[in-house]
């Protein structure tokens, strides 16, 4: 039983989709609409192309008086041709209407074309009926039908019901004066059979095509929404950011330059994710982009990168007390009372373009630089970009376009400052520092360009570059009369994941046959992490490889003590922070002690940043910090500088320079 109820349901199913009985997307009906308008438009044109010739010949019998056609003939034929030209100029008005984007209405469709099919089929049969009383073909009911239902497209169960309906009409009528021939008849049954088929193959063939049309469609805008909709958020990307903007110049200037743009920061986000998971912090940027983009309402929004968005807002006002800064204070006080314990924030820079030439991307980084220069001042959280700002953002922006041209011209140039042994004083090794030599700028100290390339994930470039002049100036030095030393390298977080460190110190150190033991990698302890599990592994295969591996700067901004239990580091060097002001802060005492301490009890060696005075150095030699640097015993140097003090006997030189 359940088998035949299932055969049914596909019988049914099956007629259903045969006769156009099912239901239909909107896609596809206006796909049948269009279709319909464009074949209007042709039937309509030799329809009434066709009438205005019947209508000629009529008139042509009326003026010429002619005597073979009688006066109810000529009213008959010429109002039949008057109709039927009516019905195709009011076809053909809609039709081109609806091809040229106007809205009108579906139903007023149907009731047009409809009409219009049925004064064809009444004229089709009016006009047959009368030659087949003179024993003539029926060949203009033929043709209204091919008319009717091969060029228009209809559902089949329309067509088949008017195909049967208007042949019967015909067959009945005929058949009042005198009965069908069988002859007749077959002709009516294969005429009906042929246009019935031919409809439902028709109709079928144009739901394929619809159907393929409509997936298309959809790819396209799905395709279309992915290239402007930021995934993470389901707001706006910088591709509809751009855009908007450009809309807005090209539309308006003036309301282009009475805008600002606005780069916010969401602060503490990543402390959030930390603590409550990826899950819970994807959330929490969708929730916060959406209420960006609610506060801003019309104004274009867009996520930048990472939780960071963009806003090209109206000012309102001048100063502080323009109408977006309330909206900015609205958007701080949601995001404060999510998690009282994190601390949510949010840092904005601003930027007021200046004319209509300013480029979107230009603008968006200007923004994000004043952003960025508040970064760390907690009692300032909205920046707007100046004059001061864009001095300093030229330098970054040259810094960021010449790095290339600077390691290719030997523009940075390796600069070594000594390390000597707390208990002799004698030179035991060098940190190598990358100083830039700039043909515009002059001498650019570190800090002026190393965050930058860190920012802008560039410092790879010249991290590889300052081992490559180490390794050829380790190779050098035997030629020149100076004895070898081990030498510190820093390596960058941003390094292990744009290149493959382990190949580098391969390539530079392990084929130019140069002992590993002259070669220390340095890994700044902000760089570490626990779910790092690509930097753990590298550090790891290179421990094994009898690499000495440096904790650099710690007890910078935080010290992440579980990192100590993750990483097997050989040597510790404790920031300079915890010596500034020695003699003046006692308090720095007992924690440089305790964290020697720790060090030696965890298996590692420690190393002082930042030694300047004899008071400091004696301290750290009396609590046991194996090695010291900094000015007390040495500036950063040139490599000639080094080698000639080498060569005066400035430097007490060690035996143990090889040690680790």
């Amino acid at each position: 039983m359940s088998l035949l109820k299932s055969m049914y349901k596909k019988v049914v199913r099956l007629i259903k989709k045969l006769l156009g009985l099912q239901g239909y997307s909107d896609y596809f009906k206006h796909y049948f609409d269009i279709d319909n308008a464009h074949s209007g438009v042709v039937i309509s044109v030799i329809t009434m192309m066709l009438e205005i010739y019947m209508m000629g010949y009529v008139l042509f019998h009326v003026f010429t008086g002619s005597k073979s056609r009688s006066i109810l003939w000529i009213a008959q034929h010429l109002s039949s041709y008057i109709l039927l030209f009516s019905s195709a100029f009011i076809l053909f008005k809609f039709s081109r209407d609806y091809i040229n984007g106007k809205r009108l209405s579906r139903i007023w469709g149907k009731i047009i074309r409809t009409s219009f099919a049925l004064i064809c089929l009444c004229f089709g049969i009016y006009i047959s009926y009368l030659d087949y009383l003179k024993g003539e073909q029926i060949l203009t009911l033929i043709t209204m039908e091919i008319f009717v239902f091969g060029i228009l497209l209809w559902r089949p169960a329309t067509s088949i019901t008017l195909i049967t309906s208007s042949l019967l009409a015909f067959y009945f009528l005929v058949s009042s004066k005198s009965p069908a021939s069988y002859a007749t008849r077959m002709n009516l049954f294969t005429t009906w059979l042929s246009i019935s088929v031919t409809t439902i193959v028709r109709f079928q063939q144009k739901f394929l095509e619809a159907k393929k049309a409509e997936h298309i469609e959809n790819v396209n805008t799905y395709l279309g929404e992915v290239a402007v909709t930021d995934e993470a958020t389901g707001i706006g990307n910088m591709v509809s950011f751009r855009n908007r903007v450009g809309e807005i110049r090209s539309e308006s200037p003036e309301d282009f330059l009475s805008r600002i743009f606005l780069f916010l920061d969401v602060r503490n986000f990543s402390s959030y994710n930390e603590r409550h998971g990826f899950d819970k912090g994807s959330q929490l940027l969708n929730s916060i982009a959406h209420t960006i983009k609610y506060t801003f309402g019309d104004n274009p929004v867009a996520r930048f990168s990472d939780d960071h968005f963009v806003v090209f807002a109206k000012r309102e006002g001048e100063g502080e007390s323009a109408g977006f800064q309330e909206k900015l204070d609205s958007i701080r006080k949601k995001i404060s009372v999510i998690d009282p314990d994190v601390k949510l924030g949010l840092k904005v820079g601003s930027y007021i373009p200046e004319d209509i030439a300013c480029h979107t991307n230009t603008a968006c980084d200007f923004a994000r630089y004043a952003c960025d220069s508040i970064k760390k001042k907690y009692d300032i959280d909205y920046c707007e970009y100046t004059t001061a700002s864009a001095e300093d953002f030229a330098r970054r922006q040259y810094v960021i376009n010449n790095i290339d041209k600077a390691i290719e011209n030997d523009y940075i140039q390796v600069y070594y400052q000594p390390v000597v042994l707390s208990k002799n004083k004698e030179l035991c090794g060098f940190e190598a520092l990358a100083r830039w030599i700039d043909p515009k700028y002059g001498f650019m100290p570190p800090y002026s360009f190393i965050p930058v390339l860190e920012e802008y994930r560039q410092i790879y470039k010249l991290d590889a570059y300052i081992l490559k002049k180490v390794c050829q100036d380790i190779l050098e030095a035997p030629a020149k009369g100076v004895p070898v030393f081990p030498i510190s390298i820093n390596f960058s977080r941003i390094d292990f994941e744009l290149m493959d460190v382990e190949q580098l110190l391969e390539d530079c150190v392990e084929k130019q046959n140069i002992d590993k033991n002259l070669i220390h990698v340095e890994v700044t302890e902000s760089a570490l992490s626990q779910s790092d599990k690509h930097l753990q592994e590298t550090l790891r295969i290179l421990k094994s490889k009898k690499y000495s591996l440096w904790l650099d700067d710690f007890g910078s901004g935080y010290s992440g003590l579980n990192i100590l239990k993750e990483y097997e580091f050989d040597m510790m060097k404790i920031d300079m922070a915890f010596l500034r002001n020695f003699s003046n802060t006692p308090k720095s005492r007992p924690i440089l002690k305790n964290i020697v301490t720790l060090a030696n009890d965890i298996g590692m060696q420690t190393l002082s940043e930042g030694v300047e005075t004899e008071d400091a150095f004696e301290f750290l030699r009396s609590i046991g910090c194996e090695r010291i640097q900094g000015y007390l015993f040495g500036k950063p140097m040139p490599k000639d500088e080094i080698i000639a003090k080498i060569k005066t006997g400035e430097f007490l030189i060690t035996k143990e320079k090889g040690a680790e």
